[in-house]
């Protein structure tokens, strides 16, 4: 059975909650966070890349259908606007930059992606100098538009896997370190708590974890507390929509709910 998520309403409720409590900058005593809350979350001037949202532009606008398999709904095929994808699965212009930013102040090389999609988060993160991106799709028809938007931004520092996690993140991992993994997959309690127990073998010791929509479900509630508790989990950070894990840092243990 797949898992229930919270209505529109209920998200509301619950952002409501989330931000009446956040804190600011000012609030954070570590240096590592304050720095983080301070030049990423904090507004800055920064490259608009124009060229990537021309791309989620075309996608928003597409009249293509296309076959998708939907592996959290047992892997069957249905039909699909792509329009559709894009409007329900892309993160905002304004998360996606934040994700980059967050792999240029962290000075991140290897980058793990679970949850390709249309693959402009993707294009943002591989638009920072120097980094290699694994990103890793379910579904053909989708990761071959992805394939296509980078190809038309001239990114060739991605590398894309196909096919259900269960088969391609294991294979993935083998024999790698990754310094910043972004989980945005199959957002459902197990299947999310399988990947970060498996991503954690292969993490760098200065590892960013980035999981999506911590509050998306009650599941995906129950995986963020999990995770926050997890004895090789230094400290966090809860910006709603996303939530930043850091291991084997020098901070004082901590979690944060920070305005963003």
């Amino acid at each position: 059975m797949a898992s229930k998520v919270y209505n529109s309403v209920q998200i509301a409720f619950k952002y409501a909650f989330y931000f009446l409590r956040a804190k600011n900058c000012h609030s954070v005593h570590s240096p590592l966070i304050f720095g983080f809350c301070e030049k990423v979350l904090g507004k800055r001037k920064e490259p608009e890349h124009n060229e990537v949202e021309k791309e989620r532009f075309k996608f928003k606008h597409s009249e293509q259908n296309i076959d998708f398999k939907d592996y959290v709904k047992d892997g069957h095929t249905i039909k699909k606007s792509v329009s559709k994808i894009a409007q329900r699965s892309l993160k905002s212009k304004k998360y996606a930059k934040l994700i980059s930013r967050s792999v240029a102040y962290f000075k991140s090389k290897s980058i793990l992606e679970l949850g390709t999609s249309l693959g402009i988060t993707t294009a943002y993160i591989a638009k920072n100098k120097e980094v290699q991106v694994t990103s890793l799709e379910g579904d053909e028809s989708v990761a071959a538009l992805a394939k296509q938007t980078w190809q038309n931004l001239s990114l060739n520092n991605i590398e894309q896997r196909i096919g259900n996690f269960d088969n391609t993140l294991i294979p993935t991992l083998k024999g790698k370190t990754f310094d910043f993994i972004y989980i945005d997959g199959n957002h459902k309690l197990e299947p999310t708590l399988h990947y970060f127990e498996l991503c954690l073998a292969h993490a760098d010791a200065k590892c960013i974890l980035l999981f999506d929509d911590i509050h998306y479900s009650k599941e995906m509630e129950q995986a963020w507390s999990f995770i926050k508790n997890h004895p090789k989990v230094i400290s966090t950070i809860d910006l709603f929509f996303l939530g930043y894990v850091f291991l084997n840092y020098d901070i004082t243990p901590k979690h944060y709910t920070l305005k963003f």
